[in-house]
């Protein structure tokens, strides 16, 4: 299991701080979408989502199913990020 979400995305993303996450929720998408969060805690998955996109990580477990196997935006994708 990974230890820390935020400091990960924060390489990933290529931000300087982890405060930067949230300016930069397009990238962090992205990456949402290619690699798998369920290596992680729980608990820390939450505090991630709420951070970043303030919402319950269940709202982006939604969209993603929503989302599997198409390539086209979804409506509630765009209005969020």
């Amino acid at each position: 299991m990974k230890t820390d979400i935020f400091e990960d995305m924060k390489e990933r993303v290529g931000c300087d701080n982890i405060s930067d996450l949230p300016y930069r929720k397009r990238a962090v998408w992205e990456i949402i979408k290619q690699h798998s969060p369920l290596d992680y805690p729980k608990e820390q998955l939450e505090k991630f989502s709420h951070y970043v996109f303030g919402v319950d990580y269940a709202v982006i477990m939604g969209i993603l199913e929503m989302k599997k196997g198409s390539d086209t935006p979804c409506r509630k994708c765009e209005s969020t990020f």
